[in-house]
Protein backbone atom coordinates (compact mmCIF):
# COMPACT_ATOMS: atom_id res chain seq x y z
CA UNK A 1 0.00 0.00 0.00
CA UNK A 2 2.16 2.92 -1.10
CA UNK A 3 5.94 3.06 -0.71
CA UNK A 4 7.39 4.40 2.73
CA UNK A 5 10.85 6.66 3.24
CA UNK A 6 13.54 4.83 1.73
CA UNK A 7 15.57 4.90 5.09
CA UNK A 8 18.28 2.87 4.18
CA UNK A 9 19.71 4.90 1.01
CA UNK A 10 19.23 8.39 3.04
CA UNK A 11 21.56 6.28 5.64
CA UNK A 12 24.35 5.18 3.01
CA UNK A 13 23.93 9.08 1.95
CA UNK A 14 24.63 10.42 5.80
CA UNK A 15 27.49 8.20 6.78
CA UNK A 16 29.80 9.46 4.13
CA UNK A 17 33.08 9.57 6.05
CA UNK A 18 33.17 13.23 8.09
CA UNK A 19 35.91 15.30 8.63
CA UNK A 20 36.95 17.56 12.16
CA UNK A 21 36.81 20.47 9.46
CA UNK A 22 34.14 23.03 9.88
CA UNK A 23 34.31 25.73 7.34
CA UNK A 24 30.88 26.85 6.96
CA UNK A 25 27.71 26.69 8.78
CA UNK A 26 24.71 25.43 7.00
CA UNK A 27 21.72 27.92 6.99
CA UNK A 28 18.66 28.89 4.64
CA UNK A 29 18.72 32.73 4.58
CA UNK A 30 15.22 34.44 4.55
CA UNK A 31 15.40 36.47 1.69
CA UNK A 32 11.85 37.50 0.65
CA UNK A 33 12.18 41.11 -0.12
CA UNK A 34 15.45 41.38 0.93
CA UNK A 35 17.94 43.80 -1.41
CA UNK A 36 20.53 41.40 -3.01
CA UNK A 37 23.25 42.39 -5.84
CA UNK A 38 24.05 40.42 -9.09
CA UNK A 39 27.19 41.48 -10.70
CA UNK A 40 27.77 40.11 -14.20
CA UNK A 41 24.86 39.47 -17.13
CA UNK A 42 26.00 35.82 -18.62
CA UNK A 43 23.99 32.59 -18.01
CA UNK A 44 25.79 32.49 -15.03
CA UNK A 45 24.27 35.18 -13.37
CA UNK A 46 21.22 34.40 -14.81
CA UNK A 47 20.90 30.98 -12.83
CA UNK A 48 21.50 32.36 -10.26
CA UNK A 49 19.03 35.59 -10.74
CA UNK A 50 16.51 32.99 -11.12
CA UNK A 51 17.41 31.50 -7.76
CA UNK A 52 17.39 34.85 -6.07
CA UNK A 53 14.01 35.73 -7.50
CA UNK A 54 12.47 32.03 -6.66
CA UNK A 55 13.64 33.02 -2.86
CA UNK A 56 11.48 36.18 -2.93
CA UNK A 57 14.82 38.79 -3.02
CA UNK A 58 15.03 41.97 -5.05
CA UNK A 59 17.25 41.78 -7.09
CA UNK A 60 19.58 44.53 -8.70
CA UNK A 61 21.99 43.45 -11.68
CA UNK A 62 25.31 45.55 -12.72
CA UNK A 63 26.62 44.38 -15.76
CA UNK A 64 27.77 45.69 -19.65
CA UNK A 65 25.71 43.05 -21.09
CA UNK A 66 23.08 40.96 -20.12
CA UNK A 67 21.21 37.61 -21.62
CA UNK A 68 17.74 37.91 -23.19
CA UNK A 69 16.22 35.85 -20.20
CA UNK A 70 17.54 39.03 -17.80
CA UNK A 71 16.54 41.33 -20.18
CA UNK A 72 12.36 40.06 -20.00
CA UNK A 73 13.12 40.37 -16.39
CA UNK A 74 14.11 43.35 -16.50
CA UNK A 75 11.34 44.72 -18.54
CA UNK A 76 8.45 43.42 -16.61
CA UNK A 77 9.67 44.65 -13.47
CA UNK A 78 11.20 41.46 -11.58
CA UNK A 79 14.68 42.97 -11.48
CA UNK A 80 16.50 46.21 -11.83
CA UNK A 81 19.00 46.27 -14.29
CA UNK A 82 22.02 48.68 -14.62
CA UNK A 83 23.80 48.27 -17.73
CA UNK A 84 27.48 49.48 -16.85
CA UNK A 85 30.25 47.77 -15.75
CA UNK A 86 31.14 47.73 -11.59
CA UNK A 87 31.79 50.32 -9.81
CA UNK A 88 32.75 51.43 -5.97
CA UNK A 89 29.81 51.97 -3.73
CA UNK A 90 27.55 49.07 -5.36
CA UNK A 91 27.52 46.53 -2.90
CA UNK A 92 26.29 49.19 0.03
CA UNK A 93 22.71 48.53 1.24
CA UNK A 94 22.56 45.23 -0.04
CA UNK A 95 22.21 41.73 1.81
CA UNK A 96 24.54 39.59 -0.24
CA UNK A 97 26.07 40.06 -3.56
CA UNK A 98 27.01 36.97 -6.03
CA UNK A 99 29.94 38.37 -8.66
CA UNK A 100 29.54 36.17 -12.11
CA UNK A 101 31.51 38.05 -14.23
CA UNK A 102 34.22 36.92 -16.67
CA UNK A 103 36.55 38.78 -15.05
CA UNK A 104 38.77 38.19 -12.50
CA UNK A 105 40.05 41.61 -11.49
CA UNK A 106 36.32 42.77 -11.60
CA UNK A 107 35.15 39.99 -9.21
CA UNK A 108 38.19 40.92 -6.91
CA UNK A 109 36.87 43.90 -6.30
CA UNK A 110 33.38 43.01 -6.11
CA UNK A 111 34.49 40.49 -2.99
CA UNK A 112 37.29 43.38 -1.32
CA UNK A 113 34.39 46.20 -1.05
CA UNK A 114 31.86 43.07 -0.25
CA UNK A 115 34.04 42.10 2.82
CA UNK A 116 34.74 45.65 3.94
CA UNK A 117 31.00 46.60 3.96
CA UNK A 118 30.58 43.62 6.13
CA UNK A 119 28.08 42.17 3.06
CA UNK A 120 28.00 38.23 2.00
CA UNK A 121 29.77 37.45 -0.83
CA UNK A 122 30.35 34.89 -3.50
CA UNK A 123 32.58 34.75 -6.30
CA UNK A 124 31.74 31.49 -8.34
CA UNK A 125 34.03 29.25 -8.82
CA UNK A 126 36.17 30.83 -6.73
CA UNK A 127 35.38 29.44 -2.99
CA UNK A 128 38.32 31.48 -1.56
CA UNK A 129 36.64 34.68 -2.30
CA UNK A 130 33.21 33.69 -0.77
CA UNK A 131 31.69 34.39 2.34
CA UNK A 132 28.79 31.63 1.38
CA UNK A 133 28.76 29.18 -0.59
CA UNK A 134 25.70 27.86 -2.57
CA UNK A 135 24.75 24.09 -2.27
CA UNK A 136 23.41 22.17 -4.41
CA UNK A 137 19.98 21.31 -3.57
CA UNK A 138 17.23 18.46 -3.91
CA UNK A 139 13.95 20.70 -4.57
CA UNK A 140 10.67 19.13 -3.05
CA UNK A 141 8.68 22.21 -2.46
CA UNK A 142 8.65 23.18 1.50
CA UNK A 143 11.03 20.47 1.81
CA UNK A 144 14.67 21.31 0.89
CA UNK A 145 18.06 19.08 0.84
CA UNK A 146 21.30 21.09 0.39
CA UNK A 147 24.43 19.25 -0.28
CA UNK A 148 27.64 21.24 -0.04
CA UNK A 149 31.56 19.69 0.17
CA UNK A 150 32.25 22.86 0.97
CA UNK A 151 33.40 23.83 -1.93
CA UNK A 152 36.31 21.18 -2.44
CA UNK A 153 34.34 18.75 -4.75
CA UNK A 154 30.91 20.84 -6.60
CA UNK A 155 30.50 17.37 -8.84
CA UNK A 156 29.97 15.15 -5.58
CA UNK A 157 27.89 16.94 -4.46
CA UNK A 158 25.72 17.35 -7.60
CA UNK A 159 25.90 13.16 -8.13
CA UNK A 160 24.47 13.31 -4.49
CA UNK A 161 22.08 15.28 -4.92
CA UNK A 162 20.87 13.04 -8.38
CA UNK A 163 21.28 10.00 -5.84
CA UNK A 164 19.48 11.36 -3.86
CA UNK A 165 16.37 13.17 -6.31
CA UNK A 166 16.34 9.46 -7.45
CA UNK A 167 14.64 8.06 -4.00
CA UNK A 168 12.95 11.67 -3.20
CA UNK A 169 10.31 12.09 -5.27
CA UNK A 170 7.50 15.19 -6.33
CA UNK A 171 5.50 13.20 -3.78
CA UNK A 172 7.20 14.32 -0.94
CA UNK A 173 6.68 17.74 -2.04
CA UNK A 174 2.99 17.56 -1.14
CA UNK A 175 3.87 15.38 2.05
CA UNK A 176 5.77 17.64 3.25
CA UNK A 177 2.27 20.28 3.35
CA UNK A 178 0.41 17.52 4.53
CA UNK A 179 2.59 17.15 7.62
CA UNK A 180 2.63 20.73 8.09
CA UNK A 181 -1.04 21.28 7.91
CA UNK A 182 -1.32 18.50 10.07
CA UNK A 183 1.14 19.86 12.78
CA UNK A 184 -0.71 23.06 12.53
CA UNK A 185 -4.02 21.82 13.38
CA UNK A 186 -2.67 19.12 16.00
CA UNK A 187 -0.65 22.40 17.84
CA UNK A 188 -4.08 23.73 18.64
CA UNK A 189 -5.85 20.22 19.60
CA UNK A 190 -5.16 20.29 23.50
CA UNK A 191 -3.74 16.85 23.01
CA UNK A 192 -0.12 16.06 25.06
CA UNK A 193 3.05 16.40 24.07
CA UNK A 194 3.88 13.15 24.03
CA UNK A 195 0.68 12.13 22.43
CA UNK A 196 1.38 14.84 19.29
CA UNK A 197 4.63 13.40 19.40
CA UNK A 198 3.31 9.55 18.32
CA UNK A 199 1.18 11.01 15.77
CA UNK A 200 3.52 13.11 13.60
CA UNK A 201 5.69 9.88 14.08
CA UNK A 202 3.28 7.53 13.03
CA UNK A 203 2.41 9.92 10.21
CA UNK A 204 6.00 10.76 8.55
CA UNK A 205 6.28 6.56 8.70
CA UNK A 206 3.16 5.91 7.02
CA UNK A 207 2.43 5.10 3.19
CA UNK A 208 1.46 8.23 2.40
CA UNK A 209 4.42 9.35 -0.06
CA UNK A 210 3.42 6.43 -2.17
CA UNK A 211 -0.25 7.15 -2.16
CA UNK A 212 0.56 10.61 -3.12
CA UNK A 213 2.44 9.42 -5.84
CA UNK A 214 -0.77 6.93 -6.99
CA UNK A 215 -2.78 10.09 -6.94
CA UNK A 216 -4.73 7.41 -4.34
CA UNK A 217 -6.93 10.37 -2.62
CA UNK A 218 -9.19 7.86 -1.05
CA UNK A 219 -6.86 5.86 0.74
CA UNK A 220 -5.01 9.13 1.84
CA UNK A 221 -7.96 10.34 3.43
CA UNK A 222 -8.23 6.41 5.32
CA UNK A 223 -4.97 7.22 6.58
CA UNK A 224 -5.61 10.56 7.88
CA UNK A 225 -8.72 9.42 9.52
CA UNK A 226 -7.00 6.56 11.02
CA UNK A 227 -4.32 8.22 12.66
CA UNK A 228 -5.60 11.94 12.98
CA UNK A 229 -9.35 11.57 13.30
CA UNK A 230 -12.65 12.40 11.19
CA UNK A 231 -11.47 16.22 11.54
CA UNK A 232 -8.52 15.25 9.67
CA UNK A 233 -8.98 15.15 5.99
CA UNK A 234 -7.01 16.83 2.45
CA UNK A 235 -9.60 19.21 2.09
CA UNK A 236 -10.04 19.76 6.01
CA UNK A 237 -6.44 20.65 5.49
CA UNK A 238 -6.34 22.85 2.90
CA UNK A 239 -3.98 20.55 0.91
CA UNK A 240 -4.19 19.80 -2.85
CA UNK A 241 -2.23 17.57 -4.17
CA UNK A 242 -3.53 17.36 -7.84
CA UNK A 243 -0.78 16.98 -10.31
CA UNK A 244 1.79 16.02 -7.60
CA UNK A 245 4.07 13.20 -7.65
CA UNK A 246 4.15 11.75 -10.87
CA UNK A 247 6.82 13.30 -12.72
CA UNK A 248 9.23 10.58 -14.58
CA UNK A 249 12.06 9.71 -12.11
CA UNK A 250 15.45 8.61 -13.15
CA UNK A 251 17.16 5.60 -12.42
CA UNK A 252 20.70 6.39 -11.11
CA UNK A 253 21.65 2.68 -9.22
CA UNK A 254 25.34 2.41 -8.90
CA UNK A 255 25.79 5.56 -10.28
CA UNK A 256 27.96 7.43 -7.75
CA UNK A 257 29.72 3.88 -7.12
CA UNK A 258 30.72 4.04 -10.98
CA UNK A 259 32.41 7.50 -10.65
Amino acid sequence: MGSRIPRKRLTAVALLPRTNEMLYYPVFLDLKDKPCLMVGGGKVAERKTLGLLKAGAKVTLVGTRVTEALERLSRNGSIKVQKRPYRQGDVKGHLLVIAATGSKKVNEQVYREAQGEGVFVNVVDDPERCSFIVPSVVDRGALLIAISTSGKSPYLARVLREEIEACIGMEFAAFADILGAARKKLLKSGLSHDKKERIIKDLVNSPLPGLIKDGRLREINSVLKSLLGDGYSLSKLGVDIRGKGREERPSNKGRFRAK
